[in-house]
């Protein structure tokens, strides 16, 4: 086990080039110093310095000792001065969702977390979206909404609300009259997909899992352009149900249920295992009081 005392006097004797100046400087008597030095080496089975080298010369495993000292040493006076003066550095908290549709109501939670709580800088990163479960295991964010289960050996998922998908069409479409469309209705189709594998997606591994898919893909990267070119009649989309307003209430898409009774998922607030701390768990009550309701029932089915 490497101390710090040792990687302190090491540093001393590279300032001051000698035993004597380094004991002086961390006011030690010589003695004392090189009886700490020698133990150190008897540890390590290596020599550490050159003795009677002026000035004082070191060996690999000094060298080695040395350079982590210069990396170690100032991030503890740093940490330690914060301490002192309560001027802790700021929690952070990057988000980001797998579900583009989310940020329908994502964004008054955030609003509403960063008022209760502005001492964390939470931010909302759009730049990784597909893989982002990997991408926090790499430590390049540290939440994910998403409804799609993976590693669970390593990260933590919360329930957060269910969400219903529904299929979006023109109404000129020739499943606008159905009641509710079946996976043998849709296989053939040409389908709006977000730019993911199809395994990844809830309508393939949960309603199309059985049914040969023989139709067109497309892939479009947000919901608002998906929803535009469903009212322009280039295809059906599968989205959450709120995002049927206003295009059902001006005519211009309906919805219909995927199978006699739907298709519903659950969306999770997911975080590594060994994330706990109180900034998190008031993030995941906002996102829950803010979590939208349920719109199976209002929807023109």
């Amino acid at each position: 086990m490497i101390e710090l005392k040792l990687l302190r006097t090491l540093q001393a004797l590279q300032q001051t080039g000698s035993l004597q100046g380094a004991a002086s400087r961390l006011f030690v008597t010589q003695s004392a110093l090189s009886h700490q030095l020698k133990d150190a080496e008897q540890m390590m089975g290596a020599s550490l310095f050159v003795r009677k080298s002026q000035p004082v010369q070191f060996s690999a495993q000094g060298k080695l000792l040395l350079e982590l000292a210069a990396t170690v040493l100032p991030q503890l006076d740093v940490a330690w001065q914060q301490l002192k003066s309560g001027q802790l550095p700021a929690q952070q908290l990057r988000l980001t969702v797998e579900c583009h549709a989310c940020v329908h109501w994502l964004l008054p939670a955030l609003k509403a977390f960063r008022q209760q709580w502005p001492q964390v800088q939470l931010s909302l990163e759009t730049d990784i979206q597909h893989h982002a479960i990997e991408a926090m295991l790499r430590d390049e964010l540290d939440l994910v909404l998403t409804t799609d289960r993976r590693l669970e050996q390593q990260v933590s998922y919360q329930p957060l609300f269910e969400l219903e998908l529904f299929a979006f069409m023109a109404p000129e479409h020739c499943l606008a009259a159905r009641q509710f469309v079946t996976a043998a209705d849709l296989a053939k189709e040409k389908l709006l997909v977000y730019p993911i594998e199809p395994e990844r997606q809830d309508l393939f591994r949960h309603f199309l899992q059985k049914t040969p898919f023989s139709g067109e893909l497309r892939q479009v990267a947000q919901a608002s352009q998906m929803l535009q070119l469903v009212a322009a009649g280039e295809g059906i989309a599968v989205l959450p149900g709120w995002l049927a307003e206003p295009f059902v209430s001006q005519g211009l898409i309906v919805v219909k249920k995927l199978g006699a009774h739907g298709l519903k998922r659950q969306m999770y607030l997911a975080s590594q295992r060994h994330q706990h701390s109180l900034a998190l768990k008031a993030l995941y009550q906002q996102l829950r009081q803010y979590s939208p309701v349920s719109v199976s029932q209002t929807l023109a089915v």
